[in-house]
């Protein structure tokens, strides 16, 4: 008896919402937010006495929780992490690579070989005729592919 007016009661409800959305800033997954706000609707609804038995409660807190689980969470998740638009143009080469001197090492055939940067080895493509050794410059990057050349830009 004892146990289930705890469990039907509006605080178990309202105590379990806030733990569930303050859960979300330390797992954050945007998941625990949607069955938060279902039980603190079921709280509320429960304190306001619109429904009463456990059966009830149990059964609006699934419905919640789906309905906004589903329903709401492309929406929140777009809003949230923003998105790749909002990048300005002139942001697009933050990876710093522009300008960079490379170890040419291995000859370049066709205008692609293979270069050093950072101790790491890097697919190139360059118009210079470079050799194994020469020392180049990176003006470009696509993706992971560096634009290079054998002379060093002004800039």
């Amino acid at each position: 008896m004892l146990e289930s007016t705890l469990l039907s009661g509006y605080a178990f409800w309202l105590l379990l919402g806030l733990l569930l959305l303050a859960s979300e800033f330390f797992i954050p997954g945007l998941i625990a937010m949607f069955f938060g706000i279902a039980a603190l609707i079921v709280g509320l609804l429960t304190l306001f006495g619109v429904i009463g038995s456990l059966s009830v409660q149990l059964m609006l807190f699934a419905l919640i929780s789906l309905a906004t689980l589903f329903g709401l969470r492309r929406h929140f998740r777009r809003w949230l992490r923003g998105g790749e638009s909002e990048i300005p143009v002139a942001d697009l080469d933050d990876s710093g690579l522009v300008g960079m001197r490379v170890m040419v090492i291995s000859d370049f055939d066709h205008g692609v070989g293979h270069v050093q940067l950072n101790g790491s080895k890097w697919d190139a493509e360059s118009t210079d005729p470079l050799k194994s050794g020469d020392v180049a410059w990176v003006v470009s990057h696509r993706g992971i592919v560096l634009r290079i050349s054998a002379t060093q830009s002004a800039s």
